[in-house]
């Protein structure tokens, strides 16, 4: 088997140092001629060289990888914060491995994604995942800064920079009630399915009954039976809106309801969250957008005080720096209602 090319074989075919070689490829070009980056990455390209992102994190005192644990990338909302997190990382001259699980796995595929992570020695890890409890990534995380972003998050070990998860589901139920809605469905799924849909259900719901809107549960799982027990309820109690729990929902809502016939917006209203899927907007769905790339911004430039803080401080657990625990944050951002035809006047 032919050998893999190494930095010194790139820097003897374009004629530099190795160490411009590592500057061109470990600091994103730092303090090396417009030309000589041309050249040092033409003759990687001819050798064939792939730099080695894992070794050269190792080498740096500081670490330029970082980890991210997302949820099911399918989901738009996710999908986002992926490529929201990918550029703020990259912006601030590091870089982004990332693993996916999927939606039903329940938090095993998580745990098991956290550690693969931790496998590629990253300097600290994001986690942008909806089910698995803060106690067991405090459990699973000993030795790197680790930040929860986008999910709610009160863990005195975490840090997090979140949606705004409670405002958002009181945003919504106001927005009902001034649009007169008075007895409405609402769709929800077991906290082990999603602590994002959870809070923003059970803020809704708390909403409503201050505002005196009567409403009637709805098991929404499996989706496919539970939009139709929605539509189902709809009919038989005259209720006036169905509440889904997020957009994805919100769309298999409506293909139910075109099958049957029902007019949306007409017959019955209907209402997201996330905002974040193309076409929403010549759909009209009424929904409330979340503030992604805000929470991403705020959670990078967050992390980077936590890497500087454990260099300070040597290893530890999160939320701690050596014997004295530091200072852990807990930053919720909210986003904005988007109104739509789904939602209509009463």
């Amino acid at each position: 088997m032919a050998r893999q090319p190494t930095m010194e074989d790139v820097a003897r075919a374009a004629g530099v140092s190795r160490s411009t070689v590592s500057r061109v490829f470990q600091n994103k070009g730092e303090r090396v001629s417009p030309d000589t980056l041309i050249t040092v990455h033409e003759a990687a390209k001819r050798l064939g060289y792939v730099h080695n992102l894992v070794a050269s994190g190792l080498a740096q005192r500081h670490g330029r990888q970082l980890g991210l644990l997302i949820r099911d990338a399918t989901n738009p909302a996710y999908g986002h914060l992926h490529a929201e997190m990918h550029r703020a990382v990259e912006d601030a001259g590091r870089t982004l491995i990332s693993v996916t699980a999927f939606r039903h796995d329940y938090g095993t595929a998580e745990v098991e994604g956290l550690h693969r992570l931790l496998g590629q020695r990253v300097a600290g890890v994001f986690i942008g995942t909806g089910v698995t409890a803060a106690e067991d990534l405090v459990e699973t995380v000993s030795s790197v800064p680790m930040m929860i972003v986008g999910r709610p998050n009160a863990h005195p070990l975490i840090d997090s920079v979140s949606y705004d998860e409670a405002t958002h589901g009181r945003l919504m139920a106001e927005q009902i009630h001034a649009r007169g809605h008075r007895r409405i469905a609402v769709l929800r799924a077991p906290v082990l399915y999603s602590r994002v849909f959870d809070q923003r259900v059970r803020s809704l719901l708390a909403r409503c009954t201050e505002l005196g809107v009567a409403t009637r549960e709805v098991e929404l799982l499996p989706e496919a039976d539970g939009v139709v027990r929605a539509l189902d309820l709809a009919e038989a109690e005259q209720l006036s809106c169905i509440v889904c729990p997020v957009d994805y929902v919100a769309l298999d809502l409506l293909r139910a309801a075109a099958a049957r016939g029902v007019r949306i917006g007409e017959d019955v209203s209907a209402v997201g969250f996330d905002g974040m899927g193309d076409g929403l907007d010549l759909l009209g769905l009424a929904t409330v957008r979340l503030p992604v790339a805000q929470v991403v911004q705020r959670a990078v430039a967050r992390m980077g005080e936590l890497l500087i803080a454990a260099e300070d401080a040597g290893e530890g657990p999160p939320g701690s720096t050596g014997p004295e625990r530091r200072e852990v944050r807990h930053e919720v951002i909210p986003g904005e209602f988007v109104p739509g035809s789904t939602l209509a006047r009463i």
